[in-house]
């Protein structure tokens, strides 16, 4: 009887996620609905304080914003870029910024998987080997994912009282993710780890597996190089609050701001059930938001907050169209030779 439960378990757990792959766009779009649903019902709770709200627009801070997500979109071609090289292949500026932002859009259909396929078959008729953007792609989602991370628990130092936090996540979980988590995400990037991972793909692929050629240096270098593009991307993101709200101008808010960007973005990429992680992310950003005081006082409402969230995500979306067409419209993209060594002196 003992031995015929786990059966049992594994049967229906077969059956489940038969039935969720068989009515997989239906689960989606009633994901989609009720988030849609809950965000209409916080903006209507809140909806008397948020409509006495004095909007004041900032719109020089709110340009600048909409630069600085320009510059943050521009890096993460760039870092892609780095990868590549690391790994033996070439892509110039403008072909790997055309691939990498026309991929980007692909994002928005639900699965959060199709911009790999999309930017892995746009770098191989660059002449990109198929296995290199497949290695780019496992090297660039871990180290992104994890740099996002790593920044939010930076960020977590600078906060004035995480008792919003705990509401939400208990403190001992917070703790255990301090001490148990960040760890494991530094270990999860060695060169080995991600091999074995990238080759099982490859295996169910049916592809030849590939030997990664990065030392656990570079990828720790590749994970700053993100974090750098988080504190980019985050200052714009601290700019927009403030081109909306009466949130504080110090350091330590621009710090808050910087781990919530990040954080936002890692929430709304592992929710694969809407596109784009739409409505996790801003539900996400905006808790934070009112859990660390950034949107406080008269502003403490759950219907600011959701506007600056969705704001943050139609001014990164403004920035995609920006660079994207940009990219297009510039003149180039021929592929470059990877660099070669001098040749030794003869003796």
């Amino acid at each position: 009887m003992a031995a015929q439960k786990p059966s049992r378990l594994a049967d229906k757990l077969q059956q489940a996620a038969g039935w969720l792959r068989a009515h997989k766009r239906v689960v989606q779009l009633v994901v989609v609905a009720l988030i849609l649903i809950f965000l209409v019902l916080g903006v209507r709770s809140s909806w008397t304080k948020l409509s006495q709200y004095q909007w004041h627009v900032q719109w020089e801070l709110l340009v600048a914003a909409l630069l600085l997500f320009v510059a943050q979109e521009l890096t993460y071609a760039l870092i892609w870029r780095g990868i590549l090289r690391r790994l033996g292949s070439d892509l110039d500026i403008v072909s790997s910024q055309r691939i990498y932002l026309s991929a980007e859009f692909v994002r928005y259909i639900p699965g959060n998987v199709w911009h790999v396929f999309a930017r892995v078959f746009g770098a191989e008729s660059r002449g990109v080997p198929k296995p290199i953007g497949l290695a780019s792609m496992v090297i660039e989602l871990a180290t992104k994912i994890t740099s996002a991370a790593l920044v939010f628990a930076l960020s977590l130092l600078f906060w004035p009282d995480v008792t919003g936090l705990t509401r939400v996540i208990p403190r001992d979980v917070i703790v255990g993710i301090g001490l148990v988590g960040v760890p494991l995400l530094l270990v999860g990037l060695h060169p080995r780890l991600l091999q074995g991972v990238l080759n099982r793909g490859l295996r169910t692929m049916r592809r030849e597996p590939v030997t990664l050629g990065l030392r656990y240096r570079d990828l720790l270098v590749i994970t700053g190089y993100w974090a750098m593009s988080w504190v980019v991307g985050g200052v714009g993101f601290y700019l927009l609050i403030r081109s909306l709200t009466n949130t504080p101008s110090t350091i330590v808010a621009v710090v808050l701001a910087i781990g919530i960007n990040a954080m936002g973005w890692d929430v709304g990429f592992l929710a694969i059930l809407t596109p784009s992680g739409l409505g996790f992310r801003e539900a996400a950003i905006a808790g934070l938001l009112i859990a660390c005081g950034l949107v406080s006082g008269a502003d403490a409402t759950l219907g600011v907050a959701l506007v600056v969230a969705f704001m943050a995500r139609l001014l990164t979306t403004g920035a995609e169209l920006i660079c994207v067409t940009a990219a297009h419209l510039a003149p180039g993209g021929i592929r470059l030779q990877p660099p070669t060594a001098e040749p030794a002196p003869e003796s």
